[in-house]
């Protein structure tokens, strides 16, 4: 997974790569792992970052991205992918023509620390399974795998492989080089690779699966393996370790659909709107929710939608977040919005969450009694989640709560970060919304682990949360779902496409383990390296099955 991608040898040509930046991909509306923010946050890249005018300072990047909400990033990466983060919905961004660009793989390590991937648990569950890579000379390959058979193509355009050059122009002043070894790849690139206009076409690949010497196929091999599932292993853990037993219904997973050609998954904004009404119209709900680590509050926040429209009208509830800027952000836009949102400047620990709570829920409940009647309660503060969420059972009994998951740590496993009462407020102050971290957060596992005492039970995934609902509107939701709880989360986990800041191929691994106990000591050395990495090598954390 490590290894030095190859530069195969066909492709290799003499001429050095051309100085210009010209544009090799086009990054629009993805996100790009890996890069570093540029010192100026508020400019446009057409007016600061474009080649045309940094082109020495862009092409040594490579990479640049920009979102006006956020600021310009630039670097390299080899990474790139359509994410559920909001910087990836409204960005825009090239990888650029320039210096050679050196790749391994997919980076996870190091500087690194930002890495996500969206993962089908369920190797044969949505056709066949791609992988991108990047290449030595900026060429990336796409590996196709469908069951045995392992097909891979290559990008018809790299640092050193050009239209201009590569292609018989009317209008080349030279002769085109050999930029492949087959009549067939030139004749590919240069028809389907280039517009009548000459512009250049992105993501154009050409299949080189016949060309592979033994070596290279058993290295891309390596990348993306053929995974097969021992079902009776599957089985035997799934009926050992799981928490719920009715099978899932069509809503649990996350589930992965070919839209225009590009994935989808379940909308993490679009799910406590629908739960809202249903439950509204059979009961009376008291109209209240807390939001915990709520940033700006803007899309794709979870109570967004509900809070922008009609059925919020009339809605209580915090806008809980450290960060005071976001947090002044969250209160211009709420404004707006049909319900009453309270603004609280707090970073909450698991030891006085409590106390830190308790005057703003005390005044939204002023005639009871605590555990309070909580709507909704929605946390994402990317630390201890769910330790939080524990000392709050103590104010409130949410009737669902959407929590962020760390999904790369799969069913059995109970994995969450703890809390040192020393050194934890120092990482608090450290965090970086920017960089993400994968030994924060908790399992699945330990979240209904340790909810399931207080009567929640799964109700369905999104690609980075968990929906819990209280066993007091079970009814309505078997009801009005169509579904029967508690639920397999082993089963609604396999088949689900989910973000993991680990290797998909690691996850499947675990997750399909003959016995935890094997897969164990892989994940507790995967932690212990990330931690050391990110110099927090002293975290506690908890880790169990």
């Amino acid at each position: 997974m490590f290894g030095s991608v190859l530069h195969l040898p066909f492709l290799a040509v003499s001429a050095a790569p051309d100085a210009t930046c010209s544009v090799l991909e086009k990054l629009d509306g993805v996100q790009c792992y890996g890069l570093e923010k540029a010192s100026t946050q508020s400019v446009h890249p057409d007016v600061a970052y474009r080649p045309e005018s940094a082109a020495s300072n862009m092409c040594s990047s490579q990479v640049w991205q920009f979102n006006p909400m956020f600021a310009c990033y630039r670097g390299k990466s080899s990474v790139c992918m359509r994410s559920g983060d909001s910087f990836a919905s409204g960005s825009v961004g090239e990888r650029l023509r320039g210096s050679a660009f050196a790749g391994n793989g997919i980076h996870w390590f190091g500087r690194q620390q930002n890495y996500a991937e969206l993962v089908d648990l369920d190797p044969e569950a949505f056709g066949p399974r791609e992988l991108v890579i990047q290449g030595l000379d900026g060429e990336s390959y796409r590996l196709w795998r469908n069951g045995a058979r392992l097909e891979v193509d290559i990008s018809c355009w790299s640092n050193s492989r050009h239209p201009q050059g590569c292609c018989d122009w009317p209008r080349t002043p030279t002769p085109p080089r050999p930029c492949w070894g087959d009549a067939g790849m030139a004749e590919h690139c240069c028809k389907d690779g280039v517009s009548a206009d000459r512009k250049f076409l992105y993501n154009v690949y050409t299949r080189t699966t016949p060309f592979l010497s033994h070596a290279e196929l058993a290295y891309f091999e390596r990348l993306l393996p053929e995974e097969k599932i021992n079902e009776a292993n599957f089985n035997a853990s799934r009926t050992r370790w799981a928490s719920g037993w009715h099978p899932p219904d069509l809503l649990c997973p996350s589930a992965s659909m070919a839209i225009d050609g590009q994935r989808a998954t379940v909308d993490a904004s679009t799910v406590l709107w629908p739960l809202a009404v249903l439950l509204a119209a059979h009961m009376q709900i008291t109209g209240t929710f807390v939001n915990i680590g709520a940033g700006t509050c803007l899309p794709p926040d979870p109570l967004y939608q509900l809070l922008a429209s009609p059925e919020g009208y009339g809605f209580l509830g915090l806008a809980v977040e450290g960060d005071a800027t976001r947090l002044k952000r969250c209160e211009v836009e709420m404004a707006s919005t049909f319900a009453t949102v309270v603004p609280v400047h707090l970073t909450l620990n698991p030891i006085d969450a409590v106390h830190q709570l308790l005057p703003f829920l005390g005044a939204m409940f002023p005639e009871a009694l605590p555990p309070w009647p909580l709507d909704f309660l929605v946390v994402d503060i990317d630390g201890v989640d769910c330790l939080v969420v524990e000392e709050l059972m103590q104010l409130v009994r949410p009737k669902v709560m959407q929590l962020e998951i760390a999904f790369h740590f799969p069913p059995p496993f109970r994995f969450s970060m703890h809390w040192d009462s020393e050194k934890s407020p120092r990482w608090n102050d450290e965090y970086d919304i920017d960089r993400l971290n994968p030994v924060s957060g908790c399992s699945l596992s330990y979240a209904l682990h340790k909810f399931k005492p207080f009567g929640y039970h799964l109700l369905r995934l999104t690609p980075a949360d968990a929906i819990f609902v209280h066993e007091s509107v079970a009814p309505i939701m078997e009801s009005g779902l169509g579904t029967k709880l508690p639920q397999d989360e082993f089963l609604c986990y396999r088949s689900s496409t989910l973000y993991a800041q680990m290797p998909g191929n690691y996850v499947r691994e675990w997750f399909y383990a003959p016995h935890p106990a094997t897969a164990f000591s892989r994940i507790w050395s995967n932690i212990s390296s990330l931690n050391k990495e990110i110099g927090r090598e002293d975290v506690p954390f908890t880790l169990d099955f």
